[in-house]
């Protein structure tokens, strides 16, 4: 069934670049004055930054890495493309990677200008990760200032996270210790 999702965002994709070229091909000649915009950079990021969402969500962590990798060549200050790096890098264990990913996400996020939710997404992301690094206190922190962002969207799921993480470690202080 994941393969099916790939395939139809890969047909609705290719569906709509080929509608967007039909019309742009039946509309008339922009004259020199009116010229269309070449894409952003940051659009750009994003759009390869979306693929490696959408691998990533399918477990298939090679290419969501590489879909990262291309978006952060094309632009190497984008924040949320970072925080997925971590996300990969914390998947694959490799804490020390995924440790310096979040940690410069969070440097160019925390940079003005502030988008809040962008900020509070990769605040919730390393709580997680310093969560299942049985680092509850500096977890913590992160979801609280993800929590504190105004409009911060997704505060149920940084909730969910901190109660998961709290009953986590409490079974980990009840747990026989081996000495």
């Amino acid at each position: 069934m994941s393969v099916w999702r790939v395939v139809t965002f890969v047909a609705v994709l290719i569906a709509t670049t080929c509608g967007l070229t039909a019309c742009s091909a039946a509309a008339p000649q922009l004259d020199t004055l009116t010229q269309a915009e070449p894409d952003s950079t940051r659009q750009r990021a994003m759009r390869r930054l979306s693929l490696a969402s959408a691998y990533y969500e399918q477990n298939q962590n090679d290419v969501a890495h590489q879909e990262v990798r291309a978006a952060l060549q094309i632009d190497p200050n984008y924040a949320d493309a970072y925080s997925l790096l971590g996300l990969i890098h914390q998947r694959a264990k490799a804490p020390a990677l995924a440790q310096q990913s979040f940690e410069q996400a969070l440097q160019l996020a925390s940079q003005p200008p502030v988008r809040a939710n962008e900020l509070a997404a990769i605040q919730h992301n390393y709580g997680w990760f310093l969560c299942e690094q049985n680092r509850d206190a500096d977890a913590q922190t992160q979801f609280d200032r993800a929590l504190s962002q105004p409009g911060y969207a997704s505060a149920d799921k940084t909730n969910k996270a901190i109660e998961f993480c709290k009953k986590r470690a409490a079974q980990a202080e009840t747990r026989p210790r081996n000495n």
